[in-house]
């Protein structure tokens, strides 16, 4: 979602000492986000696995969506072998509205009715450089994923940057004395990122 280096220059940090540390805050980030939309934000291969009904619409649980790959079918087998469009172009027998992940099977297709006998492969979420412009990543949302790599990042017991003025080590304040001998007091407050994200939740499932 984000990478090191854009994090790096978001904390200011020029070294290499918490390149690692970083990176794991990274993918914490994006587990987080994840979990608190309800859905694999990320850009990703996703696999569904629902139970037909002889339905033609249904939603996707990964949005936005660059490409249904497959959907398959288990009949009273443990393996997804059989191709729902016998070998046709899945897009030329589904409509997909990739923005929202809802899709329409054409040419008289249905799922076939069945409990977990239908398995759907497709790419969803979001990245930079998408292959697709409706998975390019928003502003709004890498801020987010900036914001809330740096404030786990800040709250650990690591030093903040290259800076000592910004430094923080797992403290809710940080005391600063100038020279002159004034001080200033910062007061860290965390941010709301579930209210952030609402936007982002997913309320069909």
């Amino acid at each position: 979602m984000i990478t090191l280096d854009e994090i790096k220059y978001f904390l200011n940090i020029t070294s290499t000492a918490h390149d690692e540390f970083l990176l794991s805050l990274i993918d914490m980030t994006t587990a987080r986000i994840n979990n608190l939309c309800g859905r694999n934000i990320n850009y990703s291969r996703n696999f569904d696995i629902r139970s037909g009904n002889g339905e033609t619409v249904f939603a996707l649980k990964n949005y936005p969506v660059e490409k249904i790959e497959s959907i398959l079918v288990r009949e009273n087998t443990g393996s997804f072998d059989k191709d729902l469009f016998g070998g046709e172009p899945v897009e030329d027998n589904v409509f997909l509205e990739q923005e929202t992940g809802k899709a329409i099977l054409l040419n008289g297709f249905i799922l076939p009715a069945g409990e977990s006998n239908v398995r759907i492969k497709y790419f969803a979420g979001y990245t930079q450089n998408a292959p697709d412009p409706v998975n390019e990543l928003p502003n709004d949302l890498k801020w987010i994923a900036l914001l809330m790599t740096a404030e786990s990042f800040l709250k650990s017991f690591q030093p903040g940057s290259d800076s000592n003025f910004t430094k923080r080590t797992g403290l809710s304040r940080l005391e600063v004395e100038n020279t002159d001998n004034t001080r200033y007091s910062f007061i860290y407050k965390d941010e709301d990122f579930e209210t952030i994200l609402c936007k982002y939740k997913n309320y069909k499932f």
